[in-house]
Parts: C-alpha cells; sequence; structure tokens
C-alpha cells in the first residue's frame, strides 16, 4: 500500500525531503533533535483514515484523520532514547503538535500527580483513545509501514511503539521533564533552542508539500561592491559633507578589523544625513568578512515607507555582478507587508506563491525588512512568522534609527538582541542619530562621534513652549511668515486638518501630507514636494510625523509641535538637511485645544512630553552641535521616570515560554498597536481603484485556493494603494455593508474624500494616526 502526505506526493519522500531541507536551516547542535521532527512530524498520516481524506475530494476533518497528536508522542517516543534528562523531548512534542498552527505553551493536560493509567480530563482522554485507535488502524498495514521508516532507520522504533502502545508512558515521562524545565529554565536558551527546531520544521514542510525547489542564496563580495560605491560617487564634489560621510565611513571601517573579535554588538551614533545606509551596510559586509564565513545581512528599518529607498541604494552596488539582474533574489531581497511578490532567479521561474514563500523564508543573502518582521520574528509565536526564525541564525543585523522602537519596549529589545548574539550567534550593528539607552555595552564603530556632531550647525531648535491654542498659533505665524519654505508637523490628524485649513488661504501654496490620504496619492505628494523643494519654491506642508523618517525633505524652516526630543531631532532632519543654506531653524510649540490638552500627549503620553519640556524649558536656542548632549539627558531622564514593566513581563514569558494564555503571553507581543475602532475600507476613486476592485471580486470568487491565493497576491498591492484604515464609526457611509470587501464607490467617494486632505472626518473630531 502507498501512504500519502499530500496529493501529489508519498510520505517517505516527504518525510526524507523535510529533513534534507530542515538540515540546512537548524543549528548542528541539534541535529538529532531536528532529525527526529522530520521524520515524525507526519507519522499519524499512515491511517486509513488520513489516506481517505488525502485522496478524496471530501475535505471535512474528523478527530481520526488528524495526526498532530499520535505523530508528536512518537517523535517523543524516539527523542526520549537521545535526550532522557533535558528538555528536548519536551520541545519535540510542542514542535510536532503545533506545526500546523502557531506554537503554543507547552502542556501535556496532566494532572499533577498523573500516573500511567489515571487520564480523568476528558479531552485528554478522548486525545488517547482515538490515539489507540490510530495505532489499531496501523498494525493493519504494519509492514508497508515499517518498510518506509526502515529506509530512514527508525524501523525499531516503529516495531516497539506500535507493540507496547506507550502512550501513558510516554505523557507520564513528559510530564516530568515539563516540571523540570520549568523549574530550572531560567536564561532563555531553552527558548531559542524550541524556536530554532520549530522554524526548521515548519520552514522545510511548506517547502517540501509546495514541491519548491530551493534556489543557491548568493553573497555579496564586499571588493565587488566596495569598486562599485567609488566608482558611484567619485564625480561627486567634495563639500564639507562628503568629505565628512567619507571620513566616517573609513573610522568605521577601520574600527571593525580591531574590535569584531572580542564584540557581538556594535554601534554607529553619527549625525543624520552622513550616509548611515552606506555605512552600516558596508560594516556588515566587512565583518561577514572578518569572521570568514557566509552570513545573511538582515537590513533592518522601521517603517515600510523608507524600505524602497534602502533597497534601491543597496541594489545598485550589484550591477557589475554578471548576470545580476537574472537572480538578483539570491542576492537580495526586500520583505515588508507592502512589498511587490517577486524572485527572480534562474532556477525557475517562480508563481507568486512560490516567490512569497522564498520571501517569507528570507531565502537571500541580504534581506531589507522592517523591526516589525525582525522583532515579531525573535519575539513571537506565529507559525507565519517564525517561519524565518532559522534564518536569523550566523546573521548579521542591522537596525536603523533604532530610537524609533516604543519606549516601553526598549529593555526586551535590548534583551532578545542580546540572547541571539549568545545563543544563534549574530552579530547586531545599531545605527542612530539619537542613540538610546540600550545595548550600552555595544562597542561604538564611530569612536569619536561627538566630533562630528560638533561639525554641524545646520540647524537650531528654539522652543517656544508657552500653550498655545492653534488660532493664536495661526496668528503668530502670519505674523512673522518670510519667504522661506515652511514644514509644520502636527501630533494628531484632526489638529494637521485644522492647521492646514487655516492656512490654506494664505496666498501661499500650501499642500498637506498625512495617513488620512490614500495611499497612491501619499506617493505622489511627496515626489510633488520633493520637486517643489529643489526648485527653491516657497511652499508650506502641513503634515504629522509620517515625514519624520525616510522622507528626504529639505525646507528652510520646521514647526513642530512638542513631541519627544528624539523625535524632535527627527524633525529638525528635514530642515537645511544638506547645509546648503546659511542656518535652519526648528520651532517647537505646545499646542492646546479648546479644553487646554495638550495634543502630544494624546499620541505620547504625558511623561515623555513633560521631560522634552522640562529640558527645553529653559533654553533659547539649542544648535545642532548640541543635540547629542540633549538626547542623552533626554534618555537618561526617560529611565528614570519610564516603567519598565511590559519589557521585563514579556522577558519573563521568554525565559519561562509562555506562548500563550496569560496577559502578557508571547502571542500578545506587537509592536504595531492595532486600533479596534478602525476599519480598512476600499476608496474606488477612479477607473483604475474600479478595475482593481473587479478583479479583486473575481479572484475572491475562484474556489481552489492555490488559484485564488495566486490572483490575491497579484494584485494585493494595488488594492493598499487605494485602502484606507477610517474609524468605524464612519462604516454606515460605507455603499453596501454587505459587499465581501468594504468599499466605498466614486459617487461617495466624491463626498467623502478630499484630493488634498484625504478622507471627511467630523470637524472638532480627534485622531493620532500618522
Amino acid at each position: 500500500m502507498k501512504f500519502y502526505s499530500h496529493p501529489d506526493k508519498l510520505i517517505l519522500t516527504h518525510l526524507m525531503e523535510v529533513n534534507k531541507i530542515s538540515r540546512a536551516y537548524c543549528d548542528k547542535k541539534y541535529k538529532k533533535a531536528e532529525e527526529i521532527l522530520s521524520f515524525t512530524h507526519d507519522f499519524g498520516k499512515y491511517t486509513t483514515f488520513f489516506q481517505r481524506y488525502i485522496l478524496s475530494k471530501d475535505k471535512t476533518k474528523n478527530d481520526l484523520n488528524s495526526h498532530g497528536f499520535i505523530s508528536a508522542l512518537f517523535g517523543v517516543f524516539i527523542a526520549l532514547d537521545f535526550y532522557d534528562d533535558n528538555a528536548i523531548p519536551v520541545f519535540i512534542y510542542n514542535c510536532i503538535l503545533h506545526h500546523h498552527g502557531s506554537i503554543k505553551n507547552v502542556d501535556m493536560n496532566l494532572p499533577k500527580n498523573f500516573r500511567s493509567h489515571r487520564i480523568d480530563k476528558p479531552e485528554l482522554r478522548e486525545k488517547v483513545d482515538i490515539a489507540y485507535e490510530q495505532i489499531e488502524d496501523m498494525e493493519k498495514n504494519k509492514e508497508f509501514i515499517k518498510s518506509d521508516y526502515k529506509t530512514i532507520g527508525y524501523d525499531k522504533y516503529f516495531d516497539e511503539f506500535i507493540s507496547q502502545k506507550p502512550i501513558e508512558k510516554i505523557l507520564n515521562r513528559l510530564k516530568k521533564l515539563q516540571y523540570k524545565f520549568e523549574y530550572y529554565n531560567e536564561s532563555g536558551e531553552d527558548y531559542f533552542i524550541s524556536q530554532m527546531l520549530y522554524s526548521s520544521l515548519i520552514a522545510a514542510d511548506k517547502i517540501s508539500a509546495s514541491n519548491i525547489e530551493l534556489p543557491e542564496i548568493k553573497f555579496a563580495n564586499f571588493n565587488i561592491l566596495n569598486e562599485t560605491k567609488n566608482k558611484k560617487f567619485k564625480n561627486d564634489s567634495r563639500n564639507d559633507m562628503n568629505l565628512i560621510r567619507s571620513q566616517i565611513f573609513d573610522e568605521v571601517q577601520e574600527q571593525i578589523k580591531s574590535v569584531y573579535e572580542n564584540n557581538k554588538i556594535f554601534s554607529i551614533t553619527a549625525p543624520t544625513g552622513t550616509g548611515k545606509t552606506y555605512c552600516g551596510f558596508f560594516a556588515a559586509l566587512k565583518l561577514k568578512e572578518l569572521l570568514g564565513e557566509d552570513r545573511k545581512i538582515i537590513y533592518s528599518l522601521p517603517f515600510t515607507s523608507i524600505i524602497n529607498q534602502n533597497y534601491s541604494s543597496i541594489y545598485s552596488l550589484f550591477k557589475n555582478i554578471p548576470n545580476f539582474e537574472n537572480e538578483s533574489s539570491e542576492y537580495i531581497i526586500k520583505h515588508h507587508s507592502l512589498a511587490d511578490i517577486e524572485y527572480s532567479s534562474e532556477h525557475e521561474d517562480y508563481t507568486k506563491i512560490k516567490a512569497e514563500m522564498l520571501i517569507e523564508n528570507w531565502n537571500s543573502g541580504i534581506v531589507i525588512t522592517t523591526f516589525v518582521q525582525l522583532l515579531e520574528t525573535l519575539i513571537g509565536n506565529k507559525n507565519r512568522m517564525l517561519k524565518k526564525f532559522n534564518a536569523l541564525y550566523k546573521s548579521i543585523i542591522i537596525l536603523d534609527e533604532v530610537q524609533a522602537i516604543d519606549i516601553k519596549y526598549l529593555k526586551l529589545v535590548e534583551f532578545i538582541l542580546t540572547a541571539a548574539s549568545k545563543y544563534l550567534d549574530c552579530r547586531i550593528i545599531m545605527m542612530t542619530a539619537t542613540k538610546p539607552l540600550i545595548l550600552s555595552d555595544a562597542a561604538e564603530l564611530l569612536s569619536d562621534n561627538k566630533k562630528y556632531f560638533n561639525m554641524f550647525n545646520r540647524t537650531s531648535i528654539i522652543p517656544r513652549l508657552e500653550p498655545i491654542k492653534i488660532e493664536n498659533f495661526i496668528e503668530e505665524f502670519y505674523d512673522n511668515m518670510e519667504d522661506k519654505s515652511y514644514l509644520i508637523i502636527c501630533n494628531t490628524i484632526a489638529q494637521s486638518l485644522k492647521i492646514y485649513k487655516e492656512l490654506k488661504n494664505s496666498g501661499r501654496k500650501v499642500l498637506y501630507l498625512s495617513t488620512n490620504i490614500l495611499p497612491c496619492h501619499r506617493k505622489k505628494r511627496i515626489d510633488e514636494v520633493t520637486k517643489m523643494l529643489e526648485n527653491n519654491e516657497k511652499i508650506i506642508l502641513v503634515s504629522t510625523q509620517v515625514v519624520e523618517a525616510g522622507v528626504d525633505f529639505d525646507f528652510d524652516v520646521v514647526i513642530r509641535d512638542i513631541a519627544p526630543i528624539d523625535s524632535i531631532i527627527q524633525a529638525a532632519g528635514r530642515c537645511n538637511r544638506n547645509g546648503k543654506k546659511k542656518g535652519g531653524n526648528v520651532f517647537v510649540y505646545s499646542m492646546i485645544d479648546n479644553s487646554g490638552s495638550y495634543y502630544g500627549t494624546r499620541v505620547y503620553g504625558h511623561t515623555l512630553i513633560d521631560i522634552s519640556k522640562g529640558i527645553l524649558y529653559d533654553k533659547k536656542c539649542i544648535e545642532e552641535r548640541e543635540y547629542f548632549d540633549l538626547i542623552g539627558k533626554y534618555f537618561i531622564e526617560v529611565d528614570k521616570n519610564k516603567s519598565h514593566e511590559v519589557s521585563e513581563k514579556f522577558k519573563e514569558s521568554i525565559i519561562k515560554m509562555y506562548f500563550s494564555d496569560k496577559d502578557y503571553s508571547i502571542d500578545k507581543f506587537s509592536l504595531i498597536n492595532e486600533n479596534d475602532n478602525y476599519v480598512d475600507v476600499f476608496f474606488r476613486i477612479n477607473d483604475e481603484a474600479e478595475e482593481i476592485y473587479n478583479k479583486l471580486l473575481k479572484a475572491i470568487s475562484i474556489k481552489e485556493i492555490e488559484a485564488k491565493s495566486e490572483k490575491m497576491l497579484e494584485i494585493k498591492n494595488k488594492v493598499r494603494e487605494y485602502t484606507l484604515s477610517i474609524p468605524l464609526k464612519y462604516v454606515d457611509r460605507v455603499n453596501d455593508k454587505n459587499d465581501i470587501i468594504l468599499n466605498l464607490p466614486k459617487s461617495a467617494c466624491e463626498v467623502y474624500y478630499d484630493d488634498m486632505t484625504g478622507y471627511k472626518r467630523e470637524e472638532e473630531e480627534d485622531f493620532f494616526v500618522m
């Protein structure tokens, strides 16, 4: 009899493929555990119950054709022969049990005084009884199954398992190991072992099931890329800024040679606009070269809006590599929620589904991605995220603009990165112009960085901290308005809309930018503003924090509503950015609403705003050369005042491996706070949007899952271009709430959407979405 794991694949073939693939993914220290996982994770499919299910058109699942529990028991049965006194069998049980879903807490579901033949919990009793029934079914085809397991050298274990039926004995041994592991687990190492095993299994399982032939991962050569970089910039004028950038680059390169052997965590602290993208990337390349082995470079950034820019800069360095265009994804990919699903390789013309899997597995030498993808993989329980956990092993991780991480998570991020450097043998490079108080033991690669901060005096921060209402601010703005370009950065959408409304008839060209505008319009607006500034037009842009990272605007004057000091300094980076002007002023106001509340506290809370105001209060003017000390004072005060409770609770969950069912269990960790009061709505605003909407409806109606997924992936980014998240209370504006997806027809868009300011909201309503 032939046994199938999937309609087109024999179980034995699948098990051997998974073993081959996961062997390449997993740390060699866990070779035996990885092998046991590979060869046992689908053991439960050797039943006639499952074979009828997989080979028939009726895909109704029932307990008898499930395979997780019985497979997990068989895996543990073998593991106990090799790991009788540590937690590996517990991890093997948990990994197999949850390999088709998100990983959950290690729980045998047994009473503390459990002894053999005393299973009195109905849920577990039912699972055990089903496992017995499955074993009895396997006995009918014992010789066929044994033949398969003889091929991989596990026939002895199969014989013993079928004949002994040691289910209660296995559970009893597991329970003892679980108690021991929970009692003595204090370092976090077990978490990394479990995640590595789970990741290697689920990644290999999905690749085998999808029949993907993995392309070769290619690694960049330092000398070739450096030569391309030098040619690219050889005609640049040797102005002061370029000389400083070159000096910083060279110093980092020299410093890393002298410190790499005794350190795993590094930092590059340099002023805004000094070329940190190339500086950090080439530091990682040099580190890879010095370590003498191929290591992935994971370049992570806070926002999707800046990934394309960094990706393009690094991608351009590869143009002199023969045949690069045809196999570019083997060298470099970008991975974030808005990225196009394409994987370029001469190996195969990958479908969208296969391309997505390769990208999500980080199957490339260089990965440009977001903090969300990186940190929710390091701290996560979701199957889709954890597929790539194994790709972090021995990687070089760059964190660019690390100050963008929510302060409540900084100590947690410090813990997980330090642990990754220890247990995954990672190297970490942290880059920022406003270094926060984490990873303080990092080896600084720009050791005399303060001198570079002292070289710059492009901007000055001028605090005006007396509470001021919007109407009074507008009046003051008009009184002081000069023939200059202005950027006004607000804290909430409502605040920004009010200011724009007051200024739009000023006689000047006034534009607006925030996440209240459709993504397709946002891109055009950024390009429009950039072009106007390059042409020296004296425009006024009213915006939100959306401009503070990855948007290379260069205004004469910036006005920033009160915010944390690091945000104010980021805002200053949009003023006189290239140092070509005499000097740029960054005015900091404290705007309040009609009730006297600060707009800033709605976004950042009272503590951070009070700390910033306290530091700025007695200052009349702070020059850029003072920013380094300013940010240092700010983070010291934050560290004193900000509770680390959230970080500590998540840290405990990692160490104790609480994946679920607790207030701060790992499944609760998210860098992005989801707002339950918002819904995504598709705007059928023009002919292109209408065409995309119709394609979406057709894709949704496809019954065959793979064909449906392929079509959805083809149009997903176009769909997002015309999708906005709007308050739930406005859902009545949607044309037909019974539609498959919430949408606003063109006629409704004409009523509720403005081409300049975006979605129309109630006059006095306040929102603090960026």
